[in-house]
């Protein structure tokens, strides 16, 4: 999967089931080559980077439940 993909994608928090925003942009770990943190902001980013980009939040990677189709799911894993 490429990261342009993964921009396109809704972030959705699982427990309360409420919409964070749209995948902006990512830190990688430069150690490992992976990503580390996702940001996430609450509106597309437009191609004149005059996006209207208000509360960006940042989402650690390993809470990233899985990836989907259209939406990206987090939340804190449990160990079971």
């Amino acid at each position: 999967m490429r990261f342009s993909d993964l921009q396109k994608k809704e972030v959705i928090e699982v427990k309360k089931g409420s919409f964070l925003g749209f995948v902006q942009d990512a830190t990688i770990d430069m150690k490992n080559g992976k990503i580390a943190i996702l940001q996430i902001g609450g509106a597309e980013k437009s191609l004149f980077l005059d996006s209207k980009i208000k509360d960006l939040k940042q989402i650690k990677y390993d809470d990233v439940l899985t990836i989907g189709k259209d939406i990206v799911l987090v939340g804190k894993k449990t160990d079971t």
